[in-house]
């Protein structure tokens, strides 16, 4: 175990290249720390995580109490500004190699960067095992992949679209191979370009946008009426969408229903399924859809619908893609910080490649809901997307939306766009009354007069506040409700009683006074 320790300190003296104190120096324990952490990572040989160990009642660590129930991520997924909590992160190790599933081990570093690891959890005789793989993979470096043909494709791809630009003659070699380095002097004279938008504000072009709602509150139906109105270069929802091509995959309906929401849209736009030649519809409904899958090391994978969604994007170059939605198209877990950046970064790629946009749809988590926030499982989600848009139900109105903008890094952030369903899709909701609801509330008031004066001659006495004679309960359940809802009515109600066609009367004595309803031309005379 001692040879192993030393041969683990050896090989971390290679790759910190730097100073071996951290004692004060926080910047070199991150670096270190993350260094490791990539070189295992890269290896696959087991699961690795940046984890906060338990504190001690001063805030310096407690290593001796470790263990995998106690360790905290990283809040934000960002490296610690507080020096002590700094001292705290580690490196948990488990999943490894040759090793019981229940084993772990943590890797830390004491303040003079020595690198200290323990075991955690399982069998006792894992430890050398573990330590002799977590030791041997610090010290090499990971075989490099074959290459896919999806890597393969994207690279003559971005040599196609991104040709080298000369660099200064100043420049390291190594910096020349490796990055394309540009002096902001060379465009003092060159006008600044202005920022692409796929909707103004809103969706940034070029980069991941993602719009999540709560089951069955339509973002579904909302995407495809901006890739409607994309395609054909109109307005929808007061939105004005950049014309061009769009493409759709959407993994949750199949096409009967596509068809009639499509129909539905292009109906209220005035025009039919004709006029969408520049739309691709990839309806995946119970198949197997997804674009990346993590292995048994927890390492994503792209998978080859992803290989084919990127060859329809070469052949048909959609301005937009809509990726219907994330439960079914990311095969990692949510929870995973590194896995979800690695799926939104592999489509920001694409993005930038590709000249698209891409408006991910996703599901928010229960505490997502609850909190209002729209998020579910990693932070990672909100953090590696550009911009997020989260489409709410209104408690009170079941018709009625609000979509918001929830982060917005190169526009405004807290818009909102509410809106309505109306004939198989959302309109927007400007606050005026929208055709035809002016005969429908004269209906409803219609309705509410007629029974009330047919109760009122029964001897029903009827109140207009909440109670067992409750008007406007007594009078939903009647017949001549006509299917009217209690909501309609109590907005009946209300404009009867301003108009004065309805008045509250009170009876009986002083001391046991009612109060009833009455239609004033069915007032008894007195």
């Amino acid at each position: 175990m001692a040879a192993i320790l030393k041969q683990l300190e050896t090989n971390i003296d290679e790759l910190r290249g730097m100073p071996a104190s951290l004692t004060t120096n926080t910047d070199s324990r991150e670096k270190l720390v993350l260094g490791v952490y990539d070189r295992l990572l890269d290896h696959g040989h087991a699961t690795v995580n940046v984890v906060l160990a338990p504190a001690l009642p001063d805030g310096s660590p407690d290593f001796g109490h470790a263990d995998p129930t106690n360790l905290e991520s990283l809040p934000g997924d960002i490296w610690p500004d507080n020096p002590q909590a700094a001292k705290r992160v580690s490196i948990l190790v488990d999943q490894i190699d040759g090793c019981d599933p229940a084993t772990s081990m943590l890797l830390f570093f004491t303040d003079f960067g020595d690198p200290v690891m323990e075991q955690i959890a399982g069998p006792d005789a894992d430890g050398d095992i573990a330590m002799r793989i977590i030791g041997r993979d610090i010290g090499a470096r990971p075989p490099e992949s074959a290459a896919t043909p999806l890597s393969e494709s994207m690279a003559k791809l971005r040599e196609e679209l991104f040709p080298p630009i000369a660099a200064n003659d100043n420049v390291a070699p190594a910096a020349k191979k490796l990055f394309t380095v540009i002096s902001p002097a060379d465009f003092a004279d060159v006008p600044v370009p202005s920022r692409k938008w796929y909707i103004e504000e809103l969706i940034p072009a070029r980069n991941v946008t993602l719009l999540s709602g709560d089951g069955g509150t339509g973002k579904s139906l909302v995407a495809l009426q901006i890739a409607v109105a994309g395609c054909l270069g109109v307005e929808t929802l007061g939105l004005s969408p950049a014309f061009g091509r769009t493409l759709v995959l959407a993994a949750e309906d199949e096409w009967d229903e596509l068809h009639r929401r499509l129909d539905d849209i292009c109906v209220a736009q005035g025009t039919t399924l004709a006029a969408l030649r520049g739309m691709r519809v990839i309806p995946a409904a119970g198949q197997d859809a997804e674009l990346v899958r993590a292995d048994a090391k927890g390492r994503i994978q792209f998978t080859n619908k992803m290989e084919a969604l990127v060859d329809e994007i070469v052949d048909f170059q959609p301005s937009l893609v809509v990726l219907d939605t994330s439960a079914d198209l990311f095969g990692g877990n949510e929870i995973d910080r590194n896995q979800v950046r690695f799926f939104i970064s592999a489509l920001r790629g694409l993005a930038m490649e590709l000249d698209c946009t891409f408006l991910l749809l996703s599901h928010p988590s229960v505490a997502g809901m609850q909190t209002g926030t729209g998020i579910s499982g990693s932070t990672a989600w909100n953090n590696s997307v550009r911009s997020r848009l989260y489409l709410t139900a209104d408690k009170e109105d079941d018709d009625a939306r609000v979509m918001k903008g929830m982060k917005a890094n190169y526009g405004r952030k807290g818009g909102e766009i509410r809106m309505r369903w109306r004939g198989g899709i959302f309109v927007l909701d400007d606050g005026r009354p929208a055709a035809g609801s002016v005969l429908l509330a004269a209906r409803a008031e219609g309705v509410f007069i007629q029974t009330l004066a047919k109760l009122f001659q029964q001897g029903q006495r009827l109140s207009p506040s909440p109670s067992a004679t409750y008007a406007v309960k007594v009078i939903a359940a009647h017949p001549d409700a006509k299917g009217l809802s209690k909501k309609e009515l109590v907005a009946a109600q209300q404009r009867l009683l301003d108009s004065g066609s309805v008045r509250i009367v009170e009876e009986g004595s002083p001391s046991r006074r009612t109060k009833h309803l009455i239609v004033v031309n069915d007032r008894p005379s007195d």
